[in-house]
């Protein structure tokens, strides 16, 4: 197998934000492409969690032991073929490891919800287990085999590989990190690191402010860094606030950074085969959408004679908490239109929203404070306009669902959002953008979308439901970059 995707996450059988929703998708996709992929990850919960029931039949593959701070860890690697579809095989490989993986909690406890006790590690354990797998002769890799490591769950593999003799018959795999959000850097103490007893001899490549920081540690060494977005990959380098201080780092990376934008699954978005949707509908028939708009509003209260603006997301600031209720509160004054909100999140936004609901004139405004796929599909294919107010966004999947639902986005341009909407200019565009980020902008580019003629609206639509932002695209770019670090990409039909 030519390349082994390593992740905390991978949908559906651990989703907490979108890294879940790339791991799950990109392998498929690459193997279509004849690139045969694999995909290893914790197996939170173990044989008997919930995980495992997604997983469906696993076979034992392997079994080894780590040492970490005086303490021997036994771990066993299983696969699943549930990740396998559409003629794409593409094995699933779930590390077993009680101590720090028994919950089936990704990262916090499934219980209580509070933080693990040995949470600063645990992630530093399941690379040392995936390393020891990777060497033994149970390798799922061959000879010119490549790690796709995502995030700084798998940032210090590329240290590793360098600095731990252990390690020697591994150290000339090519190593490809991306980083889906810079939110989190996997901070270990440098006394819980040195307990490894390795030799560094370049230690500040791994520390930021005194302590190992895992996702630094892979943007110094991994051989090439991509992000989810060429904008954000611009950011991260300018920006110590989007970097989360890191932007040196970013900058350091030179030309081993770069951004590819995500893909979305066009079989599971697709507005004429939704199961979620009660009408379908298509870019060639929008008969559907219309009945589905009517059905949506009828089930939230709302005047479905009015334009009708969705919001679905977090409730947090990087996803323009701050700015959505004051936003919403000009468009309800200033406009005629109706809204619906579907997210949960901080309590300060859930309850700014909660206020502005009660006080919405009748018809107006729907509030749903919760997490539901369902009406998630529904409200991407039943609005008229779709609102993402984002502060940061590596990529964003809202914007690209919405335009394959034939609704149009406004977004604050920053990130992946100024790569994957093009700005209406009045001929072509997919979108609305505005770039002052505050709620004066973000009701300003919504008055304007609203304004637009019926020609300009349906020329909208059509650009969004056609475009192309397929995983077939993006995966082609990633060939492309492991191309580029000599991996041999004609193995269709090699099997893993």
């Amino acid at each position: 197998m030519p390349v082994l995707h390593v992740s905390a996450e991978c949908a559906p059988f651990a989703k907490v934000g979108g890294l879940a929703d790339v791991v799950g998708a990109l392998p498929g996709a690459l193997a279509r492409l004849g690139v045969a992929s694999g995909v290893v990850m914790p197996f939170y919960g173990g044989p008997h969690g919930r995980l495992a029931q997604k997983a469906g039949a696993i076979e034992s593959v392997h079994t080894g032991v780590v040492f970490f701070e005086g303490e021997w860890f036994p771990f066993e690697v299983f696969q699943s073929d549930a990740l396998s579809s559409d003629g794409a095989e593409v094995p699933l490989y779930l590390v077993h490891e009680p101590e720090h993986f028994g919950d089936d909690g990704v990262y916090f406890r499934a219980s209580d919800n509070t933080w693990f006790a040995r949470g600063e590690v645990r992630y530093l354990v399941f690379q040392l287990m995936v390393l020891d797998w990777l060497r033994s002769e149970n390798t799922p890799l061959d000879g010119d085999g490549l790690l796709h490591l995502h995030d700084h769950h798998a940032g210090l593999i590329p240290a590793l590989l360098h600095t731990d003799p252990a390690n020697s018959v591994l150290a000339d795999l090519p190593t490809v990190l991306t980083v889906h959000s810079a939110d989190h850097h996997g901070e270990i103490p440098w006394a819980r690191w040195n307990s490894l007893g390795l030799d560094l001899p370049n230690w500040e490549s791994l520390d930021h402010l005194g302590v190992v920081n895992s996702l630094k540690a892979g943007v110094e060494t991994a051989d090439r860094v991509t992000t989810v977005s060429p904008s954000y990959a611009i950011e991260l380098t300018e920006s110590p606030e989007t970097s989360h201080g890191l932007d040196y780092a970013f900058q350091l990376a030179g030309d081993r950074l770069s951004g590819i934008v995500n893909g979305v699954d066009m079989d599971v978005w697709d507005p004429a085969t939704d199961a979620f949707l009660p009408e379908h509908f298509s870019a060639d028939d929008l008969g559907g959408k219309t009945a589905l708009k009517q059905a949506v509003c009828a089930s939230l209260g709302l005047d479905a004679s009015r334009p009708l603006l969705t919001f679905v997301g977090r409730l947090t600031p990087e996803k323009g908490a701050e700015v959505l209720a004051p936003g919403i509160a000009q468009i309800l004054h200033q406009t005629d239109a109706a809204v619906a909100i579907l997210g949960s999140g901080y309590p300060e936004y859930e309850g700014a929203l909660r206020d502005l609901a009660a006080s919405a004139p009748e018809g107006r405004l729907s509030v749903t404070l919760a997490f539901d796929e369902a009406l998630a599909h529904r409200l991407y294919g039943a609005g008229d306009v779709f609102l993402m107010p984002s502060k940061q966004e590596p990529c964003g999947l809202g914007q690209l669902y919405a335009m394959r639902y034939g609704t149009i986005p406004v977004v604050h341009a920053v990130g992946g959002l100024r790569d994957t909407v093009t700005a209406w200019d009045g001929a072509i565009g997919t979108g609305l953008r505005f770039d002052a980020y505050s709620a004066d902008a973000f009701a300003e580019a919504v008055g304007r979308a609203l304004a637009l003629d019926a020609d300009a609206r349906a020329a909208l639509q059509q650009n969004g439901m056609r475009a192309d932002h397929s995983w077939a695209a993006s995966a082609a770019d990633y060939v492309t970059l492991y191309r580029e670090l000599g991996l041999s990409t004609a193995t269709k039909g090699s099997g893993v």
